[in-house]
């Protein structure tokens, strides 16, 4: 879809959805535009080994481009993002129009599949690397530990461009 054509669908209200599906808009980087959908996504990610005594968790947040025809989302295409949710606004930074939002998107039954997928895909992506002890040029990578992705949001997050 081209921008102008983009332009020419986006209406003069947010599409409303289900009111279990959590909407929320990012902070604007500009005060004028239209507000596209995004499927946002953020979690904490636990890493540990007892043997090296490694425990540590990191607080990732992702963003994933919404088109009005998305039947199903691939994590894999997401962004990492550093707004995390308590930034998130409940409000509209500034006036704006909207794109529009794909209907599955305003689907429960969908939706909750799309926030299923999101935490399958950071148990299989999200890696941390240590240097292994026994040699300072080797490095080890490891995943979450079992049961160590913790979802903490995923929602439709407006993003003004």
């Amino acid at each position: 879809m081209s921008t102008n054509e983009a332009v020419r669908l986006a209406g003069p209200t947010r599409p409303l959805g289900s009111l279990e599906i959590p909407q929320f808009y990012l902070p604007a980087r500009m005060d004028k535009g239209v507000y596209a959908p995004r499927l946002y996504g953020s979690a904490l990610i636990h890493f540990g080994d007892r043997r090296r005594k490694l425990d540590e968790t990191r607080r990732v947040a992702f963003l994933l481009a919404l088109p009005p025809d998305a039947r199903t989302v691939d994590w894999d295409a997401s962004q990492p993002t550093d707004v995390m949710p308590d930034a998130l606004l409940k409000e509209p930074p500034h006036p704006g129009k909207y794109l529009p939002l794909a209907a599955r998107a305003m689907e429960l039954k969908t939706f909750t599949r799309w926030a299923k997928a999101f935490d399958r895909w950071l148990a299989r992506t999200q890696k941390l690397v240590v240097a292994a002890k026994t040699d300072d040029t080797m490095e080890l990578t490891l995943g979450p530990k079992r049961g160590g992705v913790s979802v903490e949001l995923v929602g439709i997050a407006w993003e003004l461009t």
